[in-house]
């Protein structure tokens, strides 16, 4: 391994992917007199910049290879179906899982007094079922902007802090860089508002430590596979239901009156209280990538 050259691939890669962000958001903010996320006006502009920006790290990952004539080998471009059957299969319903789980562990904690049936519009169960269907399956079929993430996360970055750090390393010092890589757009309230406690600092950590546990987990469905395709189905099936659920939750009268009632609430809380359900496979995800890396030894 060159470990100079790697590093220079590393550090390319990382400013074509920062970049872009950390000039535009600055800017949509200044022309919207406010933070963009936080802005009615700017709903389009907010929208376009979120599934553009998606593909930056892809990008990224195209470019460096060509401005380092590294080529194309081991891109994780291939689908790899046989034998890896059961790991698209968890990229497709692990998160919907984590989501139901977050749901009741949320009512729980923030709806204590009122009844999880009675936080949802209707009482029939079978077209909210209905409509998460056919969110996974949209999710699966239009996965292009988590693959211009996963390309580029998964598919570039994280193998070279593994040849730079080690499996375990690579995990953290990846997923840090994936959470401050959105920064800009946690400043800008896209993820929290900023009507929080230790606005920005408290986003933008919380968000490090969900892109680890989340790293942990989609690296270890690349690994297991070769390919980047299961990841991106996992965050594009992640991205489309982590909103329905937590929609289908809150919009209610009912929900809504009981969260206005609890000091305690904000969607920052909410989050948290979400991480300790995605430390799970996280953490799973972690110790298995170990167990495998001391196996190969």
């Amino acid at each position: 391994m060159n470990k100079k050259l790697t590093i220079k691939r590393v550090i390319i890669f990382c400013i074509i992917s920062f970049l872009p962000f950390w000039i535009v958001v600055p800017v949509l903010n200044s022309c919207y007199g406010g933070m963009v996320y936080t802005v009615e006006e700017a709903a389009a502009a907010v929208y376009v910049l979120g599934v553009l920006g998606m593909f930056i790290p892809a990008i990224a990952n195209l470019l460096t290879r060509l401005i380092t004539k590294e080529g194309f080998g081991n891109s994780y471009l291939g689908l790899n179906l046989k034998g890896n059957g059961k790991y698209y299969v968890a990229a497709i319903l692990v998160k919907p899982m984590e989501a139901a789980l977050a749901m009741l562990l949320i009512c729980k904690v923030f709806i204590k007094d009122v009844a999880f049936g009675e936080l949802f519009v209707r009482e029939d169960f079978s077209p909210m079922l209905a409509l998460t269907f056919m969110q996974i399956a949209a999710a699966v079929i239009l996965f292009f902007p988590a693959f211009g993430e996963e390309w580029g996360w998964r598919g570039y970055l994280g193998p070279k802090l593994k040849e730079l750090l080690g499996m375990p390393a690579s995990i953290i010092v990846g997923g840090v860089i994936w959470g401050l890589w959105h920064a800009p757009l946690t400043i800008a309230g896209h993820n929290f508002g900023t009507d929080y406690t230790f606005y920005p600092w408290l986003g933008i950590g919380s968000m490090c430590v969900m892109c680890i546990l989340f790293n942990a987990f989609l690296t270890w469905l690349t690994e297991r596979t070769n390919s980047i395709y299961p990841a991106s189905f996992c965050h594009m099936v992640n991205n489309s239901l982590q909103v329905e659920f937590f929609i289908a939750m809150f919009v209610s009268e009912r929900g809504q009156e009981a969260l206005n009632g609890n000091p305690d609430y904000h969607v920052i809380s909410v989050f948290l209280l979400y991480l300790s359900v995605l430390a799970i496979t996280g953490i799973v995800a972690f110790v298995a990538l170990i167990k495998k890396k001391r196996e190969v030894q």
